[in-house]
């Protein structure tokens, strides 16, 4: 015999209730879980698989403004413009009940002007957010977007190429390389641009990479034959090309100068220990791009010759390793490993022990500098067809771009005091050398100005 269940009209109404919602919350479980992935493919940087998520999914959810807008991010990454634009601007309108995620959208639609060079309409989408917004963290992402987050002046002039700037260990001097006359050569100049007094003398020669040591007045830097009429600023070297490069040593006064490692030995980019006379470089002399460390510690430099250098191998790796810089304790490094195809900031002690990957990302990360409180690290990241500047803390947190101009920026520096930073820039069609003043941030009323002089 069947059994007949009957629901009263009231209960009948409670079951299609319960069945809808069961529904609605399967639906948006299902919608999360779309742009969850989709997210985390653009994070991954594979856009073209997010674009065929997102295309689908919208599809059935026109009218959805982070799908929208993470389409748009998609669109950016693969390089196509209007269709960037287009669903960014959909996504600032479906916004519109919801300021905090339109500005998101706005400051994106912003940054995919400027990627393709109309800083035009960029410009007026930021005076939107800005005069809507007394957001400390809306109002930073806008200064990050448009100009240097901090007061900086140009410190070199001229048509020639100025770069590897370096503070001396009083913070009054700056040590940098110059192209001035027809080669590399070594200077001083003040923290005004002054120029103090010439180091290097060499005209078959091109010298750069000036680092101070720590017995006083002594400069440790590199020199390369000259081989054309240009200058070679390079940003990260290869293992696979031969480096022509050797060390020299030169007191700034005496003008005493000694052969470190001869210039056939293939040695680049010396940074000097800020506790005593160490220097890690790169060269390539093994093979490939390796770290070496030499101690110069307790030697007579105004005698000094090869002989007396045992340079010390501290990273063996199939891969390229250079770039080094030094931690304020002397103990520890920072520098640049092409490993997983991608180069990234790795830090270890200067035997080679504990190696860390600093900040695993997505993109090129080169010129990795420590602050002389050794909280904060700078260094140069290539993001969207661009060079510039980051800070970033020394835990591998609270990553901020500090430059953004028109040109690339490398070669960061701090001052002794860490009140400053001095870095390269070719924001005026010639590299010069720039001086950023950590302690004084552009204000709400600067970013006002800024884009309103535009």
């Amino acid at each position: 015999m069947k059994l007949l269940t009957y629901l009263t009209e009231p209960q009948r109404i409670i079951k299609i209730c319960s069945i809808l919602l069961v529904i609605l919350v399967t639906g948006c479980q299902d919608d999360t879980a779309v742009l969850k992935k989709s997210e985390e493919l653009l994070n991954a940087g594979t856009p073209q698989a997010a674009v065929e998520e997102l295309q689908a999914f919208i599809e059935t959810a026109p009218e959805d403004p982070k799908a929208r807008m993470l389409l748009g991010k998609a669109y950016n990454d693969l390089g196509h413009y209007n269709d960037a634009v287009m669903e960014l601007q959909k996504a600032s309108q479906l916004y519109a009940a919801q300021p905090e995620e339109r500005i998101t959208a706005r400051i994106e639609l912003a940054r995919t002007y400027l990627r393709f060079g109309d800083r035009s309409s960029a410009f007026r989408v930021l005076r939107l957010i800005q005069r809507s917004t007394l957001d400390p963290e809306v109002l930073r992402a806008i200064i990050e977007l448009v100009g240097d987050s901090y007061h900086t002046k140009r410190l070199t002039r001229g048509d020639s190429d100025n770069y590897s700037p370096t503070f001396s260990p009083d913070g009054t001097q700056i040590a940098f390389a110059s192209f001035r006359l027809d080669n590399g050569e070594i200077y001083l100049m003040d923290l005004n641009g002054r120029i103090q007094r010439r180091v290097t003398f060499t005209t078959d020669f091109n010298d750069s990479s000036p680092a101070f040591l720590k017995t006083p007045n002594y400069l440790f830097y590199s020199s390369e034959p000259k081989s054309s009429r240009e200058v070679k600023v390079v940003i990260q070297s290869s293992g696979s090309t031969p480096i022509y490069a050797g060390f020299h040593v030169t007191h700034i006064h005496s003008k005493i100068t000694r052969t470190v490692l001869p210039v056939s030995f293939g040695a680049r980019v010396p940074r000097t220990s800020p506790v005593k006379d160490q220097v890690v470089y790169e060269s390539n002399v093994d093979g490939n791009l390796e770290l070496y460390l030499l101690n110069l510690a307790g030697l007579d430099l105004a005698q000094l010759t090869p002989e007396d250098i045992e340079p010390k191998r501290i990273t063996f790796n199939e891969t390229d390793d250079g770039s080094p810089a030094f931690f304020p304790d002397g103990k520890r490094i920072i520098f640049v490993s092409s490993r997983n195809e991608l180069n990234q900031l790795y830090t270890m002690e200067i035997d080679g022990k504990n190696e860390k990957h600093f900040n695993p990302n997505r993109y090129g990360c080169y010129n990795p500098t420590v602050s002389p409180d050794g909280k904060t690290v700078a260094y140069v990241s290539a993001r969207e067809g661009d060079w510039e500047i980051y800070l970033i803390d020394a835990d591998g947190k609270n990553e901020r771009r500090i430059t953004s101009d028109i040109g690339r920026s490398i070669q960061p520096a701090f001052s002794p005091d860490g009140r400053y930073l001095a870095y390269v820039s070719d924001r005026s069609d010639t590299f010069h050398i720039y001086l950023m003043s950590l302690d004084k941030p552009v204000t709400r009323q600067d970013l006002a100005k800024r884009l309103q002089d535009f």
